[in-house]
């Protein structure tokens, strides 16, 4: 486990670009979220293959057969008993980020229609 609360995205070039299924999807966001936090120390995942899989809640035998692939396919880099993400999806320097689309009708702008009473 992470050790500190720890949440991770799987975002569309995850399952679009790299073309994983949700299962590889998930454990791959998983490392990558690890490999990239800046509260986590950037080291990826640290521990077995196992350990791996009970986190996750899968069997070490699916755990292995998604982190082999993953690293068949190199998005994925074993050493030393860390296994870390070798995709890099920041923005380059200098370039801003995109604003995320608030998709949520709930939170859309607080004007009202007139003639609307609520």
């Amino acid at each position: 486990m992470a050790g500190k609360s720890f949440y991770f995205i799987i975002q569309s070039w995850m399952l679009e670009d790299m073309q994983l299924p949700l299962g590889d999807a998930a454990v791959y966001a998983y490392i990558h979220g690890l490999t990239r936090s800046e509260e986590l120390g950037k080291k990826g995942w640290h521990g077995s293959i196992r350990r791996l899989a009970k986190v996750l809640h899968t069997s070490p035998s699916t755990m292995n057969d998604i982190v082999n692939r993953l690293e068949q396919k190199g998005f994925i880099h074993l050493y030393n008993g860390f296994i870390t993400s070798t995709i890099n999806r920041d923005s380059a320097p200098g370039t801003p980020e995109e604003k995320p689309i608030d998709r949520n009708p709930d939170r859309k702008s607080e004007e009202k229609p007139v003639g609307v009473p609520f």
